[in-house]
């Protein structure tokens, strides 16, 4: 009872587990039904640069997992760097296509014409029935690949990158921070590095345990549901897919496996970090960005915070002259961590 001894606490759940709220857009089961955009798939990247789609990098339990490219066109065989595009989706939705008029398709074009290549995956999606660690062996395995893979494409392994969003960004950052012995996944890829140069976060969950509140008691959510049954189901639906563990039931097991996911317990291993996220944010709340900031600082990781004025999950309200700052920031960024 004592986390919702106040009208506060109670509030704040509730607004944080909005979140989960916004899955209802799946379904209650979990299925693995895509992101519907908007916008069509990009035209642009298809006229500008040079495409190769639908590249199988590996096979796991759950099936083949792919990739696309965009390379600079009527390149010579000078490698280029990498940068590793990783969708969001709430880790249950979402793939690798770029849509047309998005800010990730200006970001893309920015990077190829300054002679950057730019590999958007996909990763395996979880569900009532898929768990991780698959997604982050998956997001690691494509680093992988793209090292053994360096001659084939003209990559240049001494230069690449992460960028993610929402749990893209999750999964970026936790690759990023953590060892190469850690969440290995194919085989024939382990010989490779999953090391990176930098990463940037578009507001990406960093605490599993605090941004779902897997500390709450069977009490205090039992509290919420009587404002919102359906914000609970969805809370213990997701804790599922992610952990496969039931929270009513295995909360000690959720707790510790969420700090294992959590790019906030690797800090000591961090990389430098760029990170942009709304102060409107009510899916993923900037606190989830002042945690990791404050954590870097600590420990004299270099990396900034960008608070962007007004900026909802997405930055689907942000005007566009404003969204073309952020992402000049971004490229300006990328091209900065360049050895």
């Amino acid at each position: 009872m004592k986390s919702f001894n106040n009208h506060t606490t109670l509030y704040r759940f509730l607004l944080n587990l909005f979140f989960v709220l916004s899955l209802s857009a799946f379904n209650l089961n979990f299925s693995q039904n895509q992101i519907q955009s908007q916008t069509p798939k990009s035209i642009l990247l298809q006229e500008k640069t040079t495409v190769s789609e639908n590249i199988f990098y590996k096979t796991n339990k759950e099936g083949s997992v792919a990739l696309d490219i965009y390379s600079p066109k009527n390149s010579s065989d000078e490698k280029h760097p990498v940068l590793i595009y990783v969708h969001g989706g709430g880790w249950i939705g979402g793939d690798k296509v770029i849509h047309a008029d998005s800010y990730i398709e200006n970001m893309i074009l920015k990077l190829v014409e300054k002679e950057y290549t730019v590999v958007s995956i996909n990763y395996t999606l979880v569900n009532k029935d898929v768990h991780f660690p698959l997604p982050i062996q998956d997001t690691k395995d494509a680093i992988r690949w793209v090292r053994k893979n360096a001659d084939k494409y003209h990559f240049d392994t001494n230069n690449i990158g992460l960028f993610g969003a929402s749990a893209g960004a999750h999964l970026s950052l936790l690759a990023a921070y953590t060892e190469d012995n850690e969440f290995v996944g194919a085989p024939e890829l382990s010989p490779y590095s999953a090391k990176v140069n930098y990463v940037v976060n578009n507001f990406g969950p960093t605490d599993l345990n605090k941004l779902l509140h897997t500390r709450v008691g069977n009490v205090g959510a039992f509290f919420v549901s009587l404002f919102s049954k359906k914000i609970v189901d969805l809370r213990d639906k997701l804790i599922l897919g992610i952990s496969g563990y039931d929270i009513k039931k295995d909360k000690r097991k959720v707790i510790d496996y969420f700090k294992t996911l959590s790019p906030v317990t690797y800090i000591d291993n961090a990389t430098p970090t760029l990170i942009l996220q709304g102060n409107k944010d009510k899916i993923v709340p900037l606190k989830q960005s002042e945690i990791l900031k404050r954590k870097l600082d600590k420990k004299d990781i270099k990396n900034k915070l960008t608070i962007v004025e007004g900026g909802i999950h997405g930055f689907g309200t942000t005007d566009k002259s404003y969204l073309n700052r952020l992402v000049d920031e971004m490229v300006d960024y990328i091209v900065s961590q360049k050895k």
